[in-house]
């Protein structure tokens, strides 16, 4: 089984649109660099930090996987 790191590589928060962006990056075996994506995360300013993690980890894993689902959210 290949290994997998997950980095968030930045983020900050839109209070206009009160959601979080960032960009995640993930590090496997066979890639000659990090995958980078963004996401947008929907959540309020005080989300505690393992919520904001997991958070965005599953929607770069969205992106990813169904890349015509992640835009729509």
């Amino acid at each position: 089984m290949a290994q997998m790191a997950t980095r968030i590589a930045e983020v900050i928060y839109d209070a206009a649109r009160q959601r979080f962006v960032g960009g995640v990056e993930f590090f496997t075996p066979g890639l000659p660099g990090p995958m980078r994506v963004g996401v947008e995360f929907q959540a309020p300013p005080w989300t505690e930090h393992r919520a904001l993690v997991l958070g965005l980890v599953r929607q770069a894993q969205a992106a990813v996987l169904r890349p015509d689902r992640a835009a729509g959210g």
